[in-house]
């Protein structure tokens, strides 16, 4: 979900000259608007890519990438199974995956779930419990899963977060459906490898 391209900007400083950048949103907008973005970064020249598709589905090749990278944006995918089973299949042995998402620190009620889902834009749309977010990397084959940061969203980031992009596009929740949930979202920062096979 490379987005307006901050992500494919930083990562081309970190490859250098010989390296490879692509970056996947399902918005062909957002796509004309990373281009954008990396041309006044003056870095036009560099081995950049975009593509418009979802990521689930990346159409990649198999064993690609050293790096698979997300910034909150897996929680807004309604599959995070097949997202994750994705990365793993574009990368190489040995890479990994380094993810910034936003996840449920316990249960919450399902009709309360089902509200938030039903302004899925917001990033709490598709928050789901913490638990079953470490199980589903798992399953997709990642080992050596390592926390880098947590943060416990505080009441105005909770705010902010429930209607991002904006208001305009995503409806704030009611009141006592955001304090319903202050105290259990979790901004997560972590890293996992896709082992060599023995």
């Amino acid at each position: 979900g490379s987005g307006g391209g901050i992500d494919v900007i930083l990562a081309a400083h970190k490859v250098g000259l010989q390296g490879r950048v692509i970056g996947i949103d399902g918005a062909p907008q957002m796509i004309e608007r990373a281009k954008q973005a990396v041309a006044e970064a003056g870095l036009q020249d560099r081995n950049i890519e975009f593509r418009n598709a979802y990521l689930d589905k990346t159409q990649l090749p198999d064993d690609l990438a050293d790096v698979v990278t997300s910034n909150c944006v897996i929680n807004l995918c309604p599959d995070k199974e097949a997202v994750y089973e994705e990365a793993f299949r574009i990368l190489r042995s040995s890479g990994r995956i380094a993810i910034s998402d936003i996840v449920f620190t316990e249960n919450v009620a399902p009709e309360l779930r089902e509200r938030f889902q039903s302004t899925w834009p917001g990033c709490l749309g598709g928050a789901i419990p913490e638990e079953d977010y470490w199980q589903t990397v798992r399953e997709a084959g990642f080992a050596e899963i390592q926390i880098v940061a947590r943060h416990l969203l505080t009441p105005q980031e909770l705010e902010a977060m429930a209607s991002c992009p904006g208001e305009e596009f995503t409806p704030p929740p009611s009141k006592e459906d955001r304090v319903a949930v202050e105290g259990k979202v979790t901004s997560i920062k972590f890293t996992a490898m896709k082992l060599p096979l023995k």
